[in-house]
């Protein structure tokens, strides 16, 4: 079992013990500097208050020993400044409290109380009272993320100055533990990205397809046209034999040649078509993906823009 030393004596003590022990003054009943600046979160009676700093001191040593830190941190709740003190390891900081337990106890009336009972019998007492049992307990604040994740507290068989190398030993682990799901979880990302990527790329690949299909469709159907004009026109003087032709016959034959010269593509050069916007709206329905998931890879011209990015054929 991993152990840490705790002194019996403070001779150097941590700079945040020597802090606490300022906020602490020279109060003789609970000591309490949960949610003070810059000190090490304690709820403790008294008599244990020196107890529970060399604990902290023997802790926050051995973890900067180790290469962590231990950082007083202010957050904002509810637009009030909220203090806690974290061990910080692998960049993820662990919020610590230490507290005395405490046992029920049946409540005992004060003077005031029965005299209040006696004017207002409908008044209701507690009926038990919460004291400290002289056990200290070490872990996450209540409320926070982290509540259930680490804790080691006094027991029957064991003190909690025995169990600083376990619950430092718990804390690397989380912390090694939540840099893996991190790495995961990245992982995890970047094959999003890249398969959004992809599906946006064939999905442009697919939008140039169809264009294209279409402009060589519209393409066929004029050439198949004109050529269908021009055997209507072969037929129209092959019925008139060597007869001549009326004026007004031969004029809209005439139109219907220079017409089909218009429809049909093939005397002039074949080039391809330009290609389409690239619009999100148009290739979110071919890829049937958010649009706005990321960064869009493509300008006003439908150039892709992202080299990291690169489209699924190149």
């Amino acid at each position: 079992m991993p152990s840490i030393d705790v002194p019996e004596v403070l001779n150097r003590p941590h700079p945040l013990v020597r802090a606490t022990r300022k906020a602490m003054g020279r109060s003789q009943g609970t000591v309490d500097t949960r949610g003070r600046a810059e000190a090490i979160p304690l709820h403790v009676s008294h008599p244990l208050a020196d107890r529970a700093l060399r604990i902290m001191h023997a802790l926050l040593t051995e973890a900067e020993n180790r290469g962590h830190t231990a950082e007083p941190q202010t957050d904002l709740q509810r637009g009030e400044a909220l203090h806690t003190l974290a061990i910080v390891i692998r960049g993820r900081a662990f919020p610590l409290v230490l507290t005395e337990r405490t046992t029920k106890v049946p409540h005992e009336p004060t003077p005031k109380e029965v005299r209040q009972k006696e004017r207002n019998p409908w008044i209701r007492l507690p009926k038990y009272d919460e004291e400290f049992n002289g056990r200290l307990a070490l872990g996450a604040p209540a409320k926070s993320r982290h509540q259930h994740s680490y804790a080691h507290s006094d027991g029957a068989r064991w003190t909690l100055k025995s169990r600083l190398g376990l619950f430092l030993q718990d804390l690397e682990h989380l912390a090694a533990e939540g840099e893996r799901r991190d790495r995961e979880q990245e992982l995890l990302e970047t094959e999003r990205r890249r398969r959004w990527y992809a599906a946006i790329a064939q999905a442009r690949e697919q939008q140039i397809d169809q264009q294209r299909a279409k402009v060589l469709a519209e393409q066929m159907s004029a050439w198949n046209q004109a050529v269908e004009i021009r055997a209507f026109c072969q037929a129209a003087l092959a019925r008139t034999g060597n007869a001549p032709i009326p004026a007004g016959e031969a004029e809209w034959l005439q139109w219907a040649e220079a017409y089909a010269a218009r429809l049909d593509p093939l005397p002039h050069a074949l080039v391809t078509p330009p290609d389409p916007p690239a619009r999100r709206e148009v290739l979110r329905e071919l890829a049937n993906v958010d649009a706005y998931a990321y960064p869009w890879p493509f300008d006003a011209d439908g150039r892709w823009l992202l080299p990291e990015e690169q489209p699924a054929d190149s």
